[in-house]
């Protein structure tokens, strides 16, 4: 009784090795919208709620900061602040420490509103580039319209908590792909720290936070954090790694911590970095399907690309499905150029490549497939013919013979 009872128990732990090994699920995170993507491929990962129109908090920094880099024209030149332009920031909020009196640069500005978040930044911004933070947050809804980022509004210029204060995962990344082609915003806000042209400030950004010991995102190239009570933490993030570069936002995340959302960007990134890669799973001019005709002509369908996607790193091609949609028999009628079916690679249930195939050619009777399959009928024909030929020549000899 004894060993059976070892041999029960060695079975239940390798069930459980077998299933912990082969079965990676998605890690838990706080965050109630997600969005993860490589932007060199245009290719969506991972997607939770991204659609979701939600407060982002000072994630609305990142489009101040860019509307104010499209309109100034010399990042050195300098800004008397004054004490209208400080006006309507609350104590809670993040600032870098701009003073009523001061004189900073625009440069100053756009590295206070992106490394500490700075609600006096942008308001200084907004006052010294547009006269009003209305009229400023004009041009950033023009801006969002620009950018078809349908599913935003601005009321503010801070990320302060309003109704017509939001966005999506979906528009936020939207943003900061467009951002991160700007060479004065991508070096805002891949920068670990600054410090002010008067030498009163010292900045620090998200990515030193990122690339510290306690959290060790060296992939991590450039970040913009929010939090209000009502947006919860959030994070917007532009990471590299093996030469791809991959756009990251988490929205709501709860405050468990003060870096939660942090935390949970690290999860989802060490998630995918560590268990998936590009791998090809259509070779070009690889066959995809083997069609014929009613008439039982043979066509060879080949791609006409090379199909790489991002999956698990344990996946072969031996684990995909491939699948052609429709019947292989293709029926008269069907012209040159026709849609008359899909090839499909699938993992699982989630599909991974969808092609419409293209008939080749328009179906047509062949003249073998007559021949095959009328021989009976061609042989009467032939031994008809071949009578009436005898009974022709038969009946002109006797008309010869009696002309004689």
């Amino acid at each position: 009784m004894k060993r059976i009872f070892k041999y029960i128990f060695a079975f239940i732990i390798f069930f459980i090795f077998i299933n912990n090994v082969c079965a990676i699920n998605f890690p838990e995170v706080s965050s109630s919208s997600i969005l993860f993507e490589n932007i060199d491929k245009n290719e969506v990962i991972y997607s939770k709620n991204e659609k979701d129109k939600v407060q982002i908090a000072s994630l609305t920094k990142i489009m101040t900061a860019i509307v104010a880099i499209e309109n100034i024209k010399d990042y050195d030149e300098k800004v008397l602040i004054t004490k209208d332009m400080l006006k309507g920031i609350d104590i809670d909020f993040s600032i870098a420490g701009f003073k009523a009196g001061e004189v900073a640069t625009y440069n100053d500005l756009l590295y206070g509103t992106l490394l500490p978040s700075g609600a006096d930044a942008t308001n200084i911004l907004a006052y010294s580039i547009s006269g009003s933070i209305d009229n400023f947050v004009e041009l950033m809804n023009n801006k969002a319209k620009e950018l078809e980022m349908s599913d935003s509004s601005f009321s503010n210029v801070m990320g302060k908590t309003e109704e017509n204060n939001y966005s999506t995962a979906t528009d936020l990344s939207k943003l900061l792909k467009y951002c991160y082609k700007n060479k004065k915003f991508k070096e805002v806000f891949s920068s670990e720290k600054y410090t002010s042209s008067n030498s009163l400030h010292e900045m620090k950004g998200p990515v030193k936070k990122l690339h510290s010991d306690d959290l060790k995102m060296n992939y991590i190239i450039g970040a913009k954090t929010g939090y209000t009570e009502k947006a919860g933490l959030c994070l917007a993030s532009i990471s590299k790694y093996n030469n791809d570069t991959y756009i990251l936002i988490t929205l709501g995340s709860s405050k468990t911590t003060y870096i939660q959302h942090m935390i949970d960007s690290q999860t989802i990134y060490n998630y995918f970095f560590d268990n998936y890669e590009y791998k090809k799973i259509l070779s070009k001019d690889e066959i995809m399907v083997n069609l014929k005709t009613v008439y039982e002509e043979e066509y060879t369908i080949k791609s006409d690309e090379e199909v790489i996607r991002y999956v698990h790193k344990d996946t072969n091609k031996k684990d995909l499905t491939y699948k052609y949609s429709e019947d292989k028999k293709l029926e008269k009628g069907i012209k040159k150029g026709d849609k008359i079916g899909t090839f499909y690679i699938l993992e699982g249930k989630d599909v991974l490549y969808a092609k419409v195939i293209i008939s080749p050619k328009t179906v047509k009777m062949t003249f073998n497939y007559f021949i095959n399959h009328n021989k009976v009928f061609l042989i009467c024909v032939f031994i008809v013919i071949i009578l009436l030929i005898l009974c022709l020549n038969k009946k002109i000899k006797i008309a010869k013979n009696k002309h004689r």
